[in-house]
């Protein structure tokens, strides 16, 4: 079993994903929010690239059997239901809903990574569940989704926490997967710690989504793992 990071959502390309299992890891906020939302009772997720796209699905399946959520620069999109806030998606608000989904990097980085094998969406909220889903494939691709194209600590923490543990479990990993594996052994006492440190993490605090930061960096609260179907959309395992 071998074990590579894409450390941003521009270094996907196909021949780094196609016919591997991919996870892609988005902690701040998209895949947070997507795997409380299936946790939550949702019947499934449909990512699209634009709020055009979002509205145009909404259109099609009609508007009471649709939520639409997401952001742009972590700000909540016009005409949207709801933002990028994991807390937002209670089963009241989500059960037996689809929810559509545009965001700055996850939705981008789970479209780009269509040519995976199998392509899985990864968070701390998950992470034991995605170890225990990958265990065993031949060639794992574990996507930091970033934040503008960039490295981000949180994403990079998740990516390396999952690499760590398939290492415990035999899987060879790539330079890349040992240096994140290594930043998480480094600081696993503590990661939210270092995370608080990162870019990202210091906007959204600014914006007062203080809540959203702590449930984020909570590992192993939900044995949920979303998979991406040939029809475009994420349902549970």
């Amino acid at each position: 079993m071998n074990v590579d990071v894409i450390s941003s959502a521009r270094e996907i390309f196909p021949d780094k994903v196609e016919n591997k299992t991919v996870v892609v890891i988005d902690v701040l906020r998209a895949t947070s929010v997507m795997t409380t939302a299936l946790a939550n009772g949702a019947k499934q997720i449909i990512p699209v690239l634009h709020p055009e796209d979002a509205f145009e699905v909404q259109k099609e399946m009609g508007k009471e059997n649709v939520v639409l959520g997401g952001e742009r620069e972590a700000v909540p999109i016009e005409g949207f239901d709801f933002g990028n806030s994991p807390f937002s998606y209670s089963p009241e608000i989500i059960k037996d809903k689809t929810l559509v989904i545009t965001t700055t990097n996850g939705t981008r980085a789970i479209i780009n990574s269509k040519g995976a094998s199998k392509l899985y969406v990864g968070a701390f909220l998950n992470d034991r569940a995605i170890v225990e889903a990958v265990t065993g494939d031949e060639e794992v691709v574990l996507v930091a989704s970033g934040s503008h194209d960039h490295f981000t600590m949180e994403d990079s923490l998740c990516a390396g926490k999952i690499a760590y543990h398939l290492q415990q479990n035999g899987a060879h990993l790539s330079d890349v997967a040992i240096a994140m594996a290594t930043l998480y052994e480094q600081n696993k006492d503590d990661i939210h710690a270092l995370g608080s440190k990162g870019k990202h993490y210091k906007r959204l605090t600014g914006l007062g989504a203080t809540e959203d930061l702590e449930y984020c960096y909570k590992s192993d609260v939900l044995d949920v793992v979303p998979v991406y179907t040939k029809e475009g959309t994420l349902i549970k395992l």
